[in-house]
C-alpha cells in the first residue's frame, strides 16, 4: 500500500520549508523589523475604531477605502492596487497566477528564499543569476539570462534581502524594454532606501511592484502588503488570492498609518541615521566586513564561523540571522539595525567576541 505522502507533489517534497528557529532574546535584530514600533497615537486610534466595528461581520470583500489611500500614497490608480496578508501573499498570488510546469523564472541570488519556495511549489523552472562578488546586482548577466531564456517572470528584490543592494531606474528600464515577461520588483524596504519605480508603471505594462507595511511602517505583526500593477494584471492576480485574507483590524491599522505618516517619518529617518552609525562601527571591528546596504540590515562577513558568531551573540541576549546556507554567503550573518541602545549593546558584544 502506498503512503499518503505519495500524494504530495514531488517538487514540494524535495524542498525545505521556510522556517525560523523559535529562539528568544532581549535584543531581537534578526527579522528586519522597525525597532521603534508603532507610535502610540496610531495604536490608540486603531483601537478606538476597532471598538466600534462589528466583529461578527466579515471585512469588506474589496477594501475600497484602503485601496484609495494606498493609490494616493503610491501615486497610482486604485484599480491597479491589490492588498492582502503581507507582501508574501502578494508574491504567492503573482506566482500562482503565472507559474506552472515549464514556466521559466529568473532570480538574482542570493535573495529572499520565499521566492524559490513558492516557485518550486508551483512547478516553475528557476534560472538563478549570481550577484557580483561585492553582492550587487550583475545587470549585464541578468539581462542576458532574461533575454536568452525568454523568461516568463523575473523577481528582483530592491533593496535586496539579505544583501541590501538596489537596482537603479536606468537598469530596470532597460530590462523592462527587452522582455515581454513580467518583472516583479519587491520593494519591502522602499521607505528606508531605494528608488520609487511607480512612474515606470505607466510606460511598462509588464512591471509589478510589491510593498509591505511590515518594515518601515512598523506593522510586521498585522501582515499588510500590497501590489501595484496595470489594472488588467491586478484583476488576474486577485483570482489567485484567498478572499477576506486581510482582516478588518489590519485593514484599519493600515488606513490609520497612511493618515498619520507624519508620525512614522521621523522614525524612518532615525532608522537611517542608526544604519549609517552602525555600519561605521561594524567597519571598525577587526574580523567583520559589513556590506553597504540601502535597507535596515547588513550582510556582514565574519572571520569566525557564522554559527559560532550567532551562538556567541545569543549567549549575550542578542538574536541575529545566520544566512550562511544561502548562495555566496557561507561566511555571512545578517544584522538588523536596532534602537541606539540595542546597537550599542550589539557593538560592545561584538568587540568582546572579536577581541
Amino acid at each position: 500500500m502506498s503512503s499518503p505522502l505519495d500524494k504530495i507533489k514531488p517538487n514540494v517534497r524535495e524542498i525545505t520549508a521556510y522556517t525560523l528557529a523559535p529562539l528568544e532574546a532581549p535584543i531581537k535584530i534578526n527579522q528586519n523589523e522597525n525597532p521603534f514600533g508603532m507610535p502610540i497615537q496610531i495604536k490608540e486610534e486603531v483601537l478606538r475604531r476597532a471598538r466600534n466595528y462589528d466583529w461578527a461581520r466579515y471585512p469588506d470583500f474589496v477594501p475600497t477605502s484602503l485601496l484609495k489611500k494606498l493609490a494616493e500614497y503610491a501615486g497610482w490608480t486604485p484599480d491597479g492596487v491589490m492588498a492582502g496578508n503581507g507582501s508574501n501573499e502578494m508574491i504567492q498570488s503573482v506566482v500562482n497566477s503565472t507559474v506552472e510546469k515549464g514556466v521559466r523564472v529568473v532570480l538574482p541570488e542570493p535573495t529572499f528564499s520565499v521566492y524559490r519556495q513558492v516557485i518550486n511549489v508551483a512547478g516553475g523552472e528557476i534560472l538563478s543569476v549570481p550577484l557580483n562578488e561585492d553582492l550587487t546586482f550583475n545587470i549585464p548577466r541578468l539581462a542576458s539570462k532574461i533575454v536568452a531564456s525568454k523568461a516568463d517572470l523575473t523577481i528582483i528584490c530592491s533593496p535586496n534581502n539579505p544583501t541590501g543592494c538596489v537596482i537603479y531606474t536606468r537598469d530596470l528600464t532597460s530590462l523592462l524594454r527587452n522582455t515581454d515577461g513580467l518583472i516583479v520588483l519587491d520593494q519591502a524596504y522602499l521607505e528606508i532606501g531605494g528608488e520609487n519605480f511607480v512612474p515606470l508603471l505607466r510606460q511598462h505594462k509588464n512591471l509589478v511592484i510589491l510593498r509591505t507595511f511590515s518594515k518601515a511602517m512598523a506593522m510586521g505583526g498585522l501582515r499588510v502588503g500590497y501590489c501595484l500593477a496595470a489594472p488588467e494584471l491586478i484583476r488576474e492576480f486577485a483570482k489567485a488570492k484567498m478572499p477576506y485574507s486581510l482582516n478588518f483590524f489590519s485593514m484599519m491599522a493600515a488606513e490609520v498609518a497612511l493618515e498619520n505618516l507624519h508620525l512614522l517619518r521621523p522614525q524612518v529617518e532615525a532608522l537611517r541615521c542608526e544604519r549609517e552609525r552602525l555600519f561605521s562601527e561594524l567597519q571598525k571591528i577587526e574580523g567583520l566586513m559589513p556590506v553597504p546596504s540601502a535597507a535596515n540590515f547588513f550582510a556582514v562577513r565574519t572571520a569566525i564561523p557564522p554559527k559560532q558568531l550567532f551562538e556567541g551573540l545569543h549567549a549575550c541576549g542578542i538574536l541575529i540571522r545566520d544566512v550562511s546556507k544561502a548562495p555566496m554567503l557561507s561566511e555571512y550573518v545578517r544584522i538588523t539595525v536596532g534602537t541606539p541602545e540595542e546597537n550599542n549593546t550589539l557593538i560592545a558584544a561584538l568587540k568582546e567576541i572579536f577581541k
